[in-house]
């Protein structure tokens, strides 16, 4: 879904599924932000807002934001053998539409802020009733433990290589780190929620009194742990809910 200044900028579809788009109906001061909202869906939306951009600035506005909460591609932020460093050829094309800023939260990694101009990041505020928060693995303990003041534990998990299960968990604490503690596991991003449950588990196994889940970006493929996310010892779910899940019930 794609909005401008609020207003949805999808007008129709003609018959081979191409979009048609709103004009400006009202007349918006130059010299102001204007907003381009994208809630991503799919890369459908991506060339509706570029090409909203290109609309906006033959009409003149020089001070258009893209306001992207979820930004696609960040979790292929590197070279890896088997697959392209996408998010670079992405970040490109964000960059040739020269935004006057572009805002999203909880990027997967600093390559994300760094390969585009003009970005402005934020990160959810959390509550602060807990002891301690738990990072499920070290990538989020480095991340997070620069952005929250607050004492944290983190966890390690081991991989088969051949299927990608994990096959072992471990939480990086003493017991009494954990033991009757109220505890909030925190990360960015939730698909299957595989390692939320193993974490949930063995904090749960160590004594943790209380243990929540806040994550910033739901997938589609965690409706079915959404659901079910108490059966694994969480006791409450927490989110931004950056794309839009209708299952997903705001507390």
């Amino acid at each position: 879904m794609v909005k401008f200044n609020g207003v949805p900028i999808v007008a129709g579809v003609f018959p081979n599924n191409e979009r048609y788009y709103s004009p400006l109906r009202d007349t918006f001061s130059k010299e102001k932000e204007q907003i381009i909202t994208v809630i991503f869906e799919g890369n459908q939306d991506l060339f509706d807002a570029l090409v909203y951009k290109k609309y906006l600035d033959n009409l003149g506005y020089t001070k258009v934001v893209l306001n992207i909460p979820f930004m696609p591609y960040g979790q292929m932020d590197r070279n890896m053998p088997d697959k392209m460093f996408s998010f670079k050829f992405f970040a490109q094309l964000i960059n040739d539409a020269n935004f006057y800023r572009v805002r999203f939260c909880d990027p997967h990694s600093y390559v994300i802020d760094a390969a585009i101009q003009n970005s402005q990041v934020w990160y959810p505020s959390l509550p602060n009733d807990y002891d301690l928060y738990f990072y499920p693995d070290n990538g989020a303990a480095k991340k997070y433990s620069e952005i929250y003041s607050v004492p944290y534990r983190f966890g390690n998990k081991k991989r088969d290589l051949d299927t990608g299960e994990i096959i072992e968990y471990e939480v990086i604490a003493d017991g009494e780190d954990i033991f009757n503690k109220d505890i909030l596991i925190r990360d960015d991003i939730c698909m299957g929620g595989r390692t939320f449950k193993e974490a949930a588990r063995v904090l749960r196994n160590m004594g943790a009194k209380r243990v929540d889940l806040y994550i910033t970006h739901l997938m589609p493929q965690a409706e079915n742990f959404y659901k079910s996310y108490k059966d694994y010892g969480i006791d409450n779910f927490y989110s931004e809910n950056t794309l839009n899940m209708p299952w997903f019930e705001s507390k």
